[in-house]
């Protein structure tokens, strides 16, 4: 099914009852990582051109048990990446000091 995150002991989602298991979770996406890339182009002019685009890698994640359903990447331009919520999300989480 699913990876559990390290630290998470919070009680499973899977159900058991007669011989059938059913799983039950609460998933919402987060970023698990983010990176910008430059990419070498050529313009509608023949010109080369380099442009930034953000590449991030996301996670289905259960709020309960801290199982990850699915990974994927996306990527996307630099202006979409700032109005993205999970990667706002995500960067003010990683830029909080930890204890």
């Amino acid at each position: 099914m699913g990876d559990r995150l390290e630290g998470s002991d919070a009680m499973g989602c899977t159900k058991h009852f007669m011989k059938v298991v059913w799983e039950h979770h609460a998933w919402h996406p987060r970023v698990s990582s983010s990176e910008i890339l430059t990419s070498q182009e050529t313009n509608m002019w023949a010109r080369v051109v380099y442009r930034d685009y953000v590449r991030c890698d996301k996670q289905d994640v259960c709020s309960v048990c801290g199982t990850v359903r699915r990974q994927e990447s996306c990527m996307c331009d630099m202006e979409r990446a700032e109005r993205c919520a999970l990667r706002s999300a995500w960067m003010a989480e990683s830029s909080r000091p930890t204890a």
